[in-house]
């Protein structure tokens, strides 16, 4: 599956069209890109694969990306285990380290009657 987002203006308004294949939405990707460079880029009539239908007028067209959604599930998934193996590490080198089992120690505490100080 393949999303297709379509940012327009100076603004955060996007619209995203998602295609079953790679190649109609490389080919809608190639048509937005190529319309883009031309000096007046005109319209484009873009249907997905589930049913949005839109006429684009392609002067207000500020960026698009074409993902390949699968891949980005993948990545997500590599993006999480990393940060968990970091985390892990992290957990690992704080039980070691001085400053931080030195104040999990907690300070000293001050007995009545002479005691003086217990850890």
């Amino acid at each position: 599956m393949y999303s297709l987002t379509i940012h327009f203006g100076p603004n955060a308004i996007q619209w995203q069209f998602l295609f079953k294949e790679k190649e109609k939405a490389m080919q809608y990707h190639l048509d937005i890109s190529k319309a883009l460079g031309r000096d007046l880029p005109g319209q484009l009539i873009l249907e997905d694969d589930f049913g949005q239908n839109t006429t684009i007028q392609l002067t207000g067209v500020h960026g698009i990306l074409l993902e390949d959604i699968n891949a980005m599930e993948e990545a997500r998934i590599e993006r999480s285990l990393a940060d968990a193996r970091a985390s892990a590490k992290l957990q690992g080198r704080a039980r070691t380290d001085p400053t931080i089992r030195a104040a999990q120690q907690g300070a000293p505490v001050l007995t009545p009657m002479g005691g003086g100080f217990r850890q």
